[in-house]
């Protein structure tokens, strides 16, 4: 009714600009004085109307009328005093106006129509279709006669005279298609047909409606009726998509809760309860908002907070269910979650006694299934209880009435996913294997397959989870998991960073998906992501750009489609836009986990173009902003090379003395390095040594890094004993962190021992590179010139020759300079 108010509103304007368009006119309307003259009064006043001003329109005319009892627009300005009054709801005095001048000559299909609004605002139908099909009837041509059909079904329609309403609303878009009011008929057609219960047929009317009317602001109601429709017929998925474009195009906020309201019921039906949280998240805030309360909102509430783990909430909503709705179809299964929530709640006693409660009423009753599952619940209370006894006497008395393994199974597959959700994962599996092990041909095992993928999935054992869900797609080719198997399979591969079989899968996955669907987001995301680390960056931008587009209203992943956006101009060498999306995430999300990670990289960014100062900036900003930050420790590191760079020494060992947890052991260690360095430029030797020991003993991973250090210092400072055994200690060190080969640092051994004059030792040092390191041929290489060099040195022509024919055969760079020497010495030495 609203809506039709408004939509009036919008005709009335228009007509009662048509009916005194004559009397509008390029003259410009002078302030008002004691010589106003009758054309000004008029025009004045039809202003004030037209601008809402109706107490100033009616004394206009009111003024008009005693100064010009004679005018000519006499009966134009009683109409629109009955129109003033009409708009003020002032009902009674419209109706006497226009009643008065229904005998004029003039303006009569005007009066009628007026006549019948007023007489349909008090609901006196009879009277208000007699002006209509009067006016309809004797002025086919009037401009009122569209309005008259619409306004005449509408008069049926509230006395839910449905069949003669749906004549008059197509007898106007018969007469009038084009009319702009037609498209309101239009819409009530869809109406009619849906109180009528023929909900196939609203279905089409409505469809049609949003094609022909794409612009109609009641997409968002026609929309809803489609997905009620849908509903009716037990279509939940088609109904949820209807219900998520009614949520999405709707500005009525009680549209948008009945739709969130209804989606959330229809995932319950799909057991898609993870999108029923999502959607009962939001009708509760607005059902609190607007107090509306019922049987579904009640159920909807309970399971709510079910999901979010408010058990004595989910209680209350239950229980108030149960106490107000006895009757409600829902009462078997919200007594059933009151009886659950006693039990999440640890209430297990009080469990007990509703589940044997819920026993005794429904145990003759048609709700086998339910009460089945009350008696699992009674079991396991028991069982939490600590009356081990009483629940194993009630699991095998349910196994003994049902005659089968299925309760057993069903009971074992429970368990296994309680322990799953409870992230006990190593319990789940072992629960998963112990069913498909004793009860290999049961209806459960594809299910309990699925689940174990998952589990293992989550505890990052991905061969063992891809084997589980390929298995069960060998042996179940017509389960209903397997179109969700394609997700988890895309899942495992890009944990295993097999980029391009996530792609496969999840596109496979993707294909003729519902919008609905609980994984399609997180799909999306996964799509991207696996087209961005294959450095298809072009794919890649198009796909966070459709997130964005397509989920809007998923904040935390449309941030994160944001900022790999600005990576992707990055890399795609628009680096002007992509610093320019960092900045604007740093904005738009000032205290966000997207601000940080843009900060940072804003920073790298500019530390590594050697714009040390733009760097800077941004670490400190970064510190200013989150100083509880877990990525402090590495801001802080990078903010010391920055500093460090530009050789600001002070400032850089402030920085790098600020990274105290050393929880972060790359990091931690990385700065002792640091630090390390800037005592080896500005301080002594001895500081630095003691620092790199410092590391040494802390951070294993850096050891072979420090000792290199260690060496260099000795080195410099000429004690080549020292940076020998320093060189030596890092060779035996292992890896770590390091990238340094041994193969160079066994080159370095070499060269000190040269130093020292130690030349045998040293050729022993560098053939131990060819022979321990055969595949480094570039050292290798360096290793025999040095040799080649030193025979050359002590005359030892024989060795020479031996060592450059060994580098000719290494087919390095360097034999055309081997090969040169040999005929040097052929030709000069032998």
């Amino acid at each position: 009714m609203l809506r039709m108010k408004i939509y009036k509103s919008k005709f009335f304007n228009f007509i009662t600009v048509a009916i005194f368009a004559l009397a509008l006119t390029a003259t410009t309307v002078k302030p008002l004085n004691a010589q106003t003259n009758e054309r000004e009064l008029f025009l004045v006043s039809q202003k004030a109307f037209e601008d809402g001003f109706y107490d100033v329109a009616i004394r206009y005319i009111e003024q008009l009328l005693k100064n010009y009892p004679k005018t000519e627009k006499q009966v134009q300005a009683k109409l629109l005093l009955g129109q003033c009054y009409f708009f003020q709801a002032k009902y009674l005095k419209a109706y006497e106006i226009f009643h008065g001048i229904l005998g004029a000559s003039e303006l009569q299909d005007a009066t009628l129509f007026w006549l019948g609004e007023t007489y349909l605002k008090g609901s006196d139908f009879n009277q208000a279709e007699k002006n209509y099909l009067q006016l309809i009837k004797i002025y086919p041509e009037s401009i009122y006669a569209p309005q008259a059909y619409y306004s005449l079904g509408w008069a049926y329609f509230e006395q839910s005279k449905y069949e003669d309403a749906k004549k008059a609303f197509k007898g106007l878009l018969e007469l009038f298609p084009n009319h702009q009011i037609s498209e309101d008929a239009s819409y009530k057609l869809g109406e009619i047909e849906y109180n009528l219960s023929q909900y196939e047929s609203t279905i089409n009317y409505f469809t049609y409606f949003t094609e022909k009317y794409p612009q109609s602001t009641r997409l968002a109601e026609s929309y809803f009726y489609i997905a009620e429709s849908y509903y009716y017929l037990d279509n939940n998925l088609s109904s949820i998509t209807y219900y998520a474009k009614a949520e999405e195009t709707s500005y009525d906020s009680k549209l948008v809760l009945m739709s969130k309201v209804s989606m959330g019921w229809c995932y319950l039906r799909l057991n898609k309860l993870k999108l029923a949280e999502q959607k009962f998240d939001d009708a509760l805030a607005y059902s609190k908002e607007k107090g509306i309360l019922s049987d579904d909102v009640l159920l909807g509430q309970a399971s709510l907070y079910t999901e979010t783990k408010e058990y004595d909430k989910a209680l209350e909503a239950y229980s108030s269910l149960v106490d107000q709705f006895p009757n409600s179809k829902k009462f078997a299964e919200s007594y059933l979650g009151k009886a659950s929530s006693h039990y999440l709640l640890g209430n297990f006693k009080k469990a007990i006694l509703t589940y044997q409660s819920f026993i005794k009423e429904f145990e003759n009753s048609d709700q086998k299934e339910m009460v089945e599952k009350a008696s699992f619940g009674l079991a396991w209370s028991y069982l939490k209880d600590g009356n081990i006894d009483e629940s194993i006497r009630i699991f095998e008395a349910v196994k003994a009435k049902t005659k089968n393994n299925i309760v057993r199974i069903s009971a074992l597959s429970q368990i296994g996913d309680a322990y799953q959700d409870s992230d006990q994962l190593v319990k789940a599996v072992e629960i998963y294997d112990k069913i498909l092990k004793e009860y290999p041909d049961s209806p459960y095992t594809d299910y309990v397959q699925y689940r174990q993928g998952i589990a293992l999935l989550k505890m990052n054992k991905v061969d063992a989870a891809s084997l589980s869900f390929q298995s069960l797609k060998a042996n179940f080719p017509k389960s209903n998991y397997l179109k969700d198997i394609d997700y988890y399979m895309a899942v495992a591969n890009f944990k295993k960073e097999d980029w391009d079989a996530a792609i496969e899968y999840i596109s496979e996955f993707m294909k003729d998906l519902p919008e609905t669907n609980t994984f399609l987001a997180e799909s999306y995301y996964i799509l991207a992501l696996s087209e961005f680390n294959l450095r298809q960056y072009s794919k890649a931008l198009d796909s966070f750009q459709n997130i964005i587009k397509i989920y809007p209203s998923q904040t935390a992943m449309k941030r994160d489609s944001e900022i790999n956006i600005a990576k992707c101009y990055y890399e795609l060498k628009d680096i002007k836009e992509a610093i320019k999306r960092f900045n604007l995430l740093v904005n738009k999300y000032p205290e966000s986990d997207t601000a940080q990670e843009a900060l940072i990289w804003l920073g790298d960014y500019y530390l590594e173009a050697s714009e040390y100062n733009q760097a800077i900036a941004h670490y400190s900003e970064f510190i200013n902003r989150f100083p509880g930050s877990e990525k402090l420790s590495v801001v802080y590191y990078e903010l010391g090379q920055a500093h460090q760079a530009k050789n600001e020494y002070d400032l850089a060992l402030n920085a790098f003395k600020n990274i105290t947890d050393s929880s972060n052991a790359e990091v931690y260690a990385k700065a002792k390095l640091a630090i390390a360095e800037i005592f080896e430029q500005e301080l002594d030797p001895e500081s630095a040594i003691q620092t790199y020991q410092s590391i040494i003993d802390s951070s294993p991973e850096f050891r072979k890094d420090a000792y290199v250090k260690i060496a260099e210092i000795y080195k410099t400072s000429q004690n080549y004993n020292l940076a020998l055994e320093a060189y030596k200690n890092a060779v035996n060190s292992k890896p770590g962190l390091s990238k340094i080969k041994n193969a160079k640092l066994q080159f370095y051994i070499g060269d000190t021992c040269e130093l020292i004059n130690k030349s045998e030792q040293a050729i022993e040092e560098y053939l131990k590179i060819p022979y321990i390191y055969p595949n480094d041929i570039s050292w290798a290489t360096r290793a025999y010139l040095r040799i080649a060099r030193i025979f050359e040195d002590n005359d030892n022509w024989d060795g020479a020759i031996l060592t450059y024919k060994k580098i000719i055969e290494l087919k390095a760079d360097e034999a055309k300079f081997a090969k040169e020497r040999l005929d040097w010495i052929k030709t000069n030495i032998k």
